[in-house]
C-alpha cells in the first residue's frame, strides 16, 4: 500500500504489487512467483478490468486504536495520479500529493515538502494502477521464498527487488490468489519506517477488487484504514497541480 503525505496517504493507498521482471529459479515446492502474481491479476478483475480501472474520489477514516483517535480523510486517485487531505486534530489540515512526476506533503508540523529519493519511486509506483502489469517499470526481480502463515491464511510470501534496489515481501493467499499483506519499509521525513500491512476487507470498483479495510502496524502502533465511500468520476486536473508552497520551493516550478 500504497505512498504520499504521510501516514495518512500511506494507510489511504491503493494496494497493488508490482509483476514479475526476472526471476530466479523457484525454490522446491514453490510455485513461480510469474505464477503467484498472474493469478492475483486475475483475483482481482483480470488485465482488461485493471487496464480500465477510472478515475474515483474516496473518503474515508484512520483509526488510531492506542490513541483512541479517528482521522477522516479525502483520497483523489487519477492513473498516474494522486491526491490527499485530512485534517488533523490539534495539527490542522495535511496534504499529500503526486501529479505524474512531483510527490510532495504539506504538514503543518513540518512545512511543506519535495520527496525524492525511495520516496519519490515508492509514490510513484503507489499511484500507477497498471504497475503489476507493467514490470520493467519498478521491478528488478521477484521471488516466492517461502510457504508461511500471514495474517491467519497459508501464503506465498514473495519477496520483491525494485529498480531502485528496495526489498521488500509480499504475502498472496494461496487459497483465493489475493494480496493478504506486506512488510515494507516506506521512507519519510523521519527516515525509513518498517510498516507491516494486512488487507482486511475487500470491495470492487469498475469490475476491480480494491482493498476497504486495512490495517498497519508500525513503530508500536496500530492504524485501521477503512474507505467508507467510493465514487468514479472524472477528477479536474487542478485537484493534482501543485501548491503554491511546493512550487516556490521548486523555484517557482
Amino acid at each position: 500500500m500504497t505512498r504520499i503525505g504521510g501516514v495518512v496517504a500511506l494507510a489511504a493507498g491503493v494496494a497493488f504489487p508490482t509483476l514479475l521482471a526476472a526471476q530466479g529459479a523457484p525454490k522446491a515446492g514453490l510455485p513461480p512467483a510469474r505464477e503467484v502474481i498472474a493469478r492475483y491479476v486475475e483475483a482481482i478483475g483480470g488485465r482488461a478490468a485493471i487496464e480500465r480501472l477510472p478515475s474515483r474520489w474516496e473518503r474515508g477514516r484512520m483509526e488510531f486504536a492506542s490513541a483512541g483517535l479517528a482521522v477522516r480523510y479525502e483520497l483523489f486517485a487519477a492513473p498516474n495520479r494522486q491526491a490527499s487531505r485530512s485534517e488533523m486534530p490539534g495539527l490542522g489540515e495535511v496534504r499529500g500529493g503526486f501529479d505524474g512526476a512531483v510527490a510532495w506533503v504539506i504538514n503543518p508540523a513540518s512545512g511543506p515538502m519535495v520527496l525524492d529519493g525511495v520516496a519519490l519511486q515508492q509514490a510513484r509506483q503507489g499511484a500507477d494502477p497498471e504497475a503489476p502489469l507493467h514490470p520493467d517499470r519498478y521491478v528488478a526481480s521477484l521471488e516466492t521464498v517461502g510457504d508461511t502463515v500471514f495474517g491467519g491464511a497459508r501464503c506465498w510470501k514473495v519477496k520483491v527487488t525494485t529498480t531502485w534496489n528496495e526489498e521488500y515481501y509480499e504475502f498472496f493467499d494461496a487459497a483465493s490468489g489475493l494480496l493478504q499483506g506486506a512488510i515494507r519499509s516506506q521512507a519519510s521525513a523521519q527516515g525509513r519506517v518498517e510498516i507491516t500491512t494486512q488487507i482486511l476487507e475487500w470491495r470492487t470498483v469498475a469490475g476491480v477488487r480494491l482493498p476497504r479495510v486495512t490495517r498497519a502496524d508500525m513503530m508500536g502502533a496500530r492504524i485501521v484504514n477503512t474507505v467508507d465511500t467510493t465514487e468514479v468520476r472524472a477528477i479536474p486536473d487542478s485537484v493534482f497541480a501543485l501548491p503554491a508552497q511546493i512550487r516556490a520551493l521548486r523555484g517557482g516550478s
